[in-house]
């Protein structure tokens, strides 16, 4: 199949071009250039698939630069050299190891001086996705600026958030050209942002009481599953379905199902997988991660153990008949 990453590598001795290439892949932005422009270099490597992206990049001179909005959501390590950047009156310097989100809606004052930065991009429409839900309102109450994680904890998440991303999605194209697989990892990595970077969201535990949900509300997201499990779902379509609120759907999943609504999306998926590995021909070249990935598994490994403890096989077994 081919390969639905979009894999960019750039190395360039030109400031000029570098800059081209940088004002084309994040932002407009005006740069001023220090030092000896003979012995400039610039490197970068750029995975991305979807709203994701995980990229590196080198440059080896001092800037200072003015950028526009970027109306997306960047998160920086600094993995060499020094950067400065301010949104208002939010500043930041950072050396090696630091790790900060950027403000998504304010121009940027950035400084950096033979830096090399990790740099994970996710789209803001899947951030602002996620908050909305979290804050059941119709609009996503979260607001990111320029800012650290709020624990080294967090930060570790983060950071093995970001590897399971590169290593198990965009490093594996099976699973990077399953819709629901970049669907699930967008989602991840948008509500790790929110868990890792300070923001003016409201907590859960500060919100009114869900309560009493219907049983046919509780029906129609049930039917609602099972007859969209195929494609990306989220939980706030889920519960627009059910002709209700998210917190009042995962109250009533909890209490009469004893799972979660993703609980029970996972288990409609793995049936769907179940019912493609008996109907499958196994000469045919027909595998099980291929199974996984349609039905947004992207790890092997944690697809058949979680189909073991539904069906009391393995999925290979399934699939020999």
């Amino acid at each position: 199949m081919d390969d639905p990453v979009r894999r960019i590598r750039m190395r360039t001795s030109d400031p000029q071009e570098a800059e081209e290439f940088l004002r084309r892949t994040y932002t407009e932005h005006t740069a001023q250039l220090f030092g000896e422009t003979e012995r400039f270099r610039f490197d970068a490597a750029l995975t991305q698939a979807g709203a994701l992206g995980v990229e590196r990049l080198a440059h080896s001179m001092r800037v200072r630069a003015e950028a526009e909005p970027p109306h997306c959501v960047y998160v920086v390590q600094v993995l060499g050299g020094t950067l400065e950047v301010s949104a208002g009156r939010n500043e930041l310097r950072s050396g090696p190891g630091d790790l900060h989100v950027c403000d998504p809606y304010a121009p940027t004052l950035a400084e950096w001086d033979n830096v090399r930065l990790g740099v994970v991009r996710i789209g803001l429409r899947e951030v602002e996705r996620v908050a909305a839900d979290l804050a059941e309102g119709d609009t996503a109450t979260a607001r990111l600026s320029f800012a650290r994680p709020v624990s080294p904890e967090r930060a570790r998440y983060w950071q093995a958030v970001v590897r399971h991303i590169s290593h198990d999605v965009l490093g594996n194209p099976q699973a990077a050209g399953s819709p629901l697989i970049l669907d699930e990892a967008a989602r991840l990595l948008a509500t790790a942002v929110l868990a890792t970077f300070p923001h003016d969201h409201a907590e859960l535990s500060r919100l009114p009481s869900p309560g009493w949900l219907a049983p046919a509300a509780l029906r129609r997201a049930m039917a609602y599953i099972d007859a969209n499990a195929a494609r990306p779902l989220t939980l706030r379509e889920i519960a627009t379905a059910a002709r209700t609120s998210p917190r009042a759907l995962q109250h009533a999943f909890a209490r009469h199902c004893e799972t979660t609504p993703t609980g029970y999306l996972r288990r409609v998926r793995l049936e769907g997988a179940h019912r493609d590995l008996q109907a499958a021909d196994p000469t045919s070249g027909v595998t099980v991660s291929a199974v996984a990935a349609r039905w947004g598994f992207a790890k092997a490994g944690r697809f058949a153990s979680q189909y073991r403890e539904q069906f009391g096989m393995s999925p290979s077994r399934t699939l020999r008949g």
